[in-house]
C-alpha cells in the first residue's frame, strides 16, 4: 500500500473547535487546516476570537470542545509586545527557550546566530538589552527568538500593529524571506488586509459575532512576488466586490480576541 505524501497532510488541524469567556461565546465551529510551507492569514473584525484562536493552535489554551492535532515538532510563537526579558541581552533573550531545551553551548550559540542572522539583526546589536534597542530590533529579537527553535510552525498574533509604516513592511519582508527559508508553515493574524495579502498563501476570514469561520480565498502569486500594484488592485477588489470581506473591519468591544 502507498504511503501518504507527508506534504498533502495538514500540519496543523482544528476540527469543531468552541470556546467561551464568563460563558459569553467567542469561537464556534471552527474548522480549520494549515499545511506545510504554507501561510495562512487569519483575519476578522476586532474581537473575534482571533487570538483566542491561535493561542488553542498552540496548545497555550484548552478549547471548551473540539479537537487540535499538531503533526509537527516544534512550533514558535511571535506576539505583538516582543515580551523580550529586560535584563537580558538580545543574544540572550533568542537563546532563552534553547536553555529549556537543555541545548549545549556550542550549538546554541551557533542557532542564536543563525536566527539573528534570518531575522536582519546586526551581530553587534546582540549584546543589547531591549531598552537600548528600537521597536523594530526588539520585534527582529522576538522573532529570531522564536526561528532559534527551528520551528516547523510560527504562529504570528498581530506581531507588527506597533510598528510605522516602513518598518511594518521590512518586518513583512522578514517573515516571507525567513518562511521561505527556513520552510515553516505560518499562521498570522492580522487586521490589515494589504498585510494578509502580502504575506499569506491563503486568507480565512472569521466571523464577527463568534460564528465561525465565514470562508477563505486563495492569493494569486507567491508572497514575496506580488507587485504594490498587485496587492493594491486585490485588496480593492477584495473590500468592493467581496462580501466576505465586508465586515472585517467591525468592532465589537464587549468580545475577547
Amino acid at each position: 500500500m502507498n504511503q501518504p505524501d507527508e506534504n498533502c497532510r495538514p500540519i496543523l488541524s482544528l476540527s469543531g473547535i468552541d470556546h467561551a469567556y464568563l460563558g459569553r461565546t467567542v469561537l464556534s465551529r471552527i474548522t480549520l487546516d494549515l499545511f506545510r510551507r504554507e501561510v495562512v492569514a487569519l483575519v476578522g473584525p476586532s474581537g473575534c476570537g482571533k487570538s483566542t484562536l491561535v493561542h488553542i493552535a498552540a496548545g497555550v489554551v484548552n478549547p471548551l470542545r473540539g479537537r487540535v492535532e499538531r503533526r509537527y515538532n516544534q512550533h514558535g510563537m511571535v506576539f505583538q509586545e516582543p515580551r523580550l526579558l529586560p535584563w537580558a541581552r538580545a543574544r540572550d533573550n533568542i537563546a532563552y527557550p534553547l536553555r529549556h531545551r537543555r541545548i549545549g553551548r556550542g550549538e546554541r550559540d551557533e542557532r542564536v546566530r543563525a536566527a539573528a542572522a534570518r531575522a536582519a539583526l546586526d551581530p553587534l546589536d546582540l549584546d543589547k538589552f531591549p531598552v537600548e534597542m528600537s521597536g523594530g530590533m526588539r520585534q527582529r529579537t522576538a522573532i529570531a527568538r522564536a526561528l532559534a527553535m527551528q520551528p516547523d510552525l510560527v504562529y504570528f498574533d498581530e506581531p507588527f500593529t506597533a510598528l510605522d509604516v516602513a518598518l511594518k513592511r521590512r518586518m513583512q519582508d522578514l517573515v516571507i524571506a525567513a518562511s521561505r527559508d527556513a520552510s515553516f508553515s505560518a499562521l498570522f493574524i492580522t487586521h490589515d488586509l494589504t498585510e494578509a495579502a502580502r504575506i499569506a498563501h491563503r486568507i480565512v476570514v472569521m466571523d464577527a459575532h463568534g460564528g465561525g469561520i465565514l470562508g477563505e480565498r486563495t492569493v494569486p502569486g507567491r508572497p514575496g512576488d506580488r507587485t504594490e500594484g498587485d496587492l493594491f488592485r486585490l485588496v480593492n477588489q477584495f473590500v468592493t466586490q467581496d462580501p466576505l470581506f465586508r465586515h472585517i473591519h467591525d468592532i465589537d468591544e464587549r468580545r475577547i480576541s
